[in-house]
């Protein structure tokens, strides 16, 4: 980890010494010596703070869109044509994939340090800046609470779910920490109409928490800062990831893999499985 703590300080710095980019999107250290927090680098001097170990999770693509992103402010005169450097993980590689896909942004607007782990993602970074193991003991954990779901009676299954979700608090933290949820006004905040009603009950709970499920829909690459961020610990990840799983089986696609595919929305095919159609 120190390596790679090193390798980004050193290429932040070359980068900024040398005028190439108006900015680093990273990690420092936050308020204890266990936790890491996104930081924007902006000069030679603040890159010393820059750091990679384990507690560096968040998906930095977060903090270049939506209404506080980086890309919503007009750069000034000298930085107008400069592209943003971003630390990378893999599931952060995969987000920029599919954000440049939503038409975000443009590959050229990035200058990417990647953090690899053997795992596929449609990018070619512009310079890899460290390697860490994948996390295949979790991804198995995962896949196994999937399949012992599924093998579940639809009645069975609706009973999980209602007890997860009943126990939502509607603080919105996954919302607030997901890349992909950059619309400028949320279904959850609309009054006229009102389609979610703002009251934590077990109904309008189920209506939150589906609504955002669909919305990810073939989008989520699947990070699992949601679920690192909700207070309540419902396992989100499980319902964000079974829908992904479910694209794929039907499309054959998997958000952030392939940068020449389309998302499934956005095309159609002879070949595409109609079988949902009664």
């Amino acid at each position: 980890m120190e390596e790679i703590t090193k390798k980004i300080q050193d290429e932040a710095r070359k980068l900024l010494t040398e005028g190439r980019v108006r900015a680093v999107v990273g990690y420092r250290r936050g308020w204890s010596s266990e936790v890491a927090t996104p930081c924007f680098v902006t000069t030679e001097g603040g890159t010393d703070r820059l750091l990679y170990d384990a507690s560096c999770r968040h998906n930095l693509a977060k903090y270049l869109v939506g209404r506080e992103g980086l890309f919503k402010f007009a750069p000034t005169e000298e930085e107008e044509n400069l592209p943003v450097a971003i630390v990378a993980r893999p599931e952060t590689q995969r987000t920029l994939v599919a954000m440049i896909k939503e038409k975000r942004f443009v590959r050229s607007d990035l200058i990417v340090l990647a953090i690899n782990d053997g795992s596929q993602a449609g990018l070619e970074p512009d310079m890899e800046v460290g390697r860490i193991e994948a996390d295949n003991k979790g991804r198995e954990e995962l896949q196994a609470k999937i399949e012992a779901l599924d093998a579940m009676e639809p009645s069975e299954r609706w009973e999980f779910w209602k007890e997860e979700l009943s126990k939502c608090i509607r603080c919105y933290a996954c919302r607030q920490v997901c890349p992909f949820c950059y619309c400028e006004r949320c279904i959850a905040d609309e009054n006229q109409p009102q389609w979610i009603k703002k009251a934590p009950t077990t109904l309008s709970n189920v209506s939150w928490n589906i609504v955002r499920a669909y919305h990810l829909t073939g989008r989520c690459t699947e990070c699992g800062e949601c679920e690192r961020a909700c207070p309540m610990d419902i396992p989100l990840s499980l319902l964000n990831t079974k829908l992904a799983m479910s694209v794929e089986d039907a499309f054959g696609y998997r958000a952030g893999i392939d940068a020449e595919a389309l998302p499934p929305m956005f095309e159609f095919r002879e070949d595409d499985n109609d079988e949902f159609i009664l």
